[in-house]
């Protein structure tokens, strides 16, 4: 019987509702547990992160792509697999949809695919302060504060890459390459591409350009005035003068697949048709 850790977005429309469903039919064929989130709202014992990712293999998310990131940066270091149940609008990240959690229920329970996605390691160290470490499926993001639009500069192994005024930079992983950066006019990377993509937001520069690099190496993040570091769309972290160093993490989120599913194919679907 499988352990399974159940992590929900109750404010996604019907959130509970699904869960509950989805719950009833697994009942009997696996044994199901939430965080301490889910705990509070459903009938399943709740469990603090570090001893439900050690004791459930598989990690259902339901709601949107940002509930499965969330859950991607909690159960990365623990080896979990992850599946998205989708209530949200574009899913693009999720298995299954979850208009049907008896369908989903179903894929849960079968000896489904799964696929290594790379993440980033960032780390900001601050003089005189413990370091900020976070991970990131997605992307880490320095964006500018009020006032003057700031010089963002860009470092790889200590050499300059890049430095040009603008509203931002997103530095993203081939999966967070279908997300802002991609909205910021950077360019589409296959899941299994070892490299990230650097793009400016809104750059005062005709000639500035996203940049595709080495997943190896590691890029320190700076600006000249007042910024904030956001990792995969979380709190807003002031620099206040400090740099961000961003690697390929040690982790990687394992994510369920479909046989045969073919992410050109999930591009058309999602990113060109607008099939939702």
């Amino acid at each position: 019987m499988k352990n399974i850790a159940l992590i929900v977005n109750f404010e996604k429309a019907g959130a509970r509702e699904a869960a509950l469903r989805l719950i009833a039919a697994l009942k009997g064929k696996a044994a199901v547990y939430g965080d301490e989130a889910a705990g509070a709202v459903l009938p399943v014992p709740a469990l603090p992160d570090r001893e439900l990712f050690a004791a459930c293999p598989t990690v259902v998310s339901l709601g949107g792509d940002g509930t499965l990131i969330d859950a991607a940066d909690r159960c990365a270091p623990y080896g979990s697999v992850l599946l998205g149940v989708n209530l949200g609008r574009l899913g693009f990240l999720s298995t299954v949809e979850g208009n049907s959690p008896e369908a989903a229920a179903a894929f849960i329970l079968s000896d489904f695919a799964c696929e290594e996605r790379a993440m980033l390691r960032c780390v900001v160290r601050r003089e005189g302060g413990e370091a900020i470490e976070r991970h990131a499926l997605n992307d880490v993001v320095l964006t500018r504060g009020t006032g003057r639009m700031p010089t963002f500069s860009a470092y790889m192994d200590g050499r300059l890459l890049s430095s040009l005024r603008a509203d931002g930079l997103v530095l993203a992983t081939p999966t967070g390459s279908t997300a802002y950066s991609l909205s910021a006019g950077g360019p589409l990377l296959a899941p299994d591409t070892d490299a990230f993509v650097m793009s400016p937001i809104c750059p005062h520069n005709l000639s500035a350009r996203a940049m595709v690099l080495p997943a190896g190496r590691t890029v320190t993040l700076a600006a000249d005035g007042p910024v904030s570091l956001s990792v995969d769309g979380q709190e807003a972290i002031p620099l206040d003068g400090a740099a961000a160093e961003v690697s390929k993490s040690p982790y990687v989120t394992r994510l369920a697949m479909r046989e045969g599913e073919d992410f050109y194919e999930l591009v058309r679907k999602k990113l060109v048709t607008g099939i939702q």
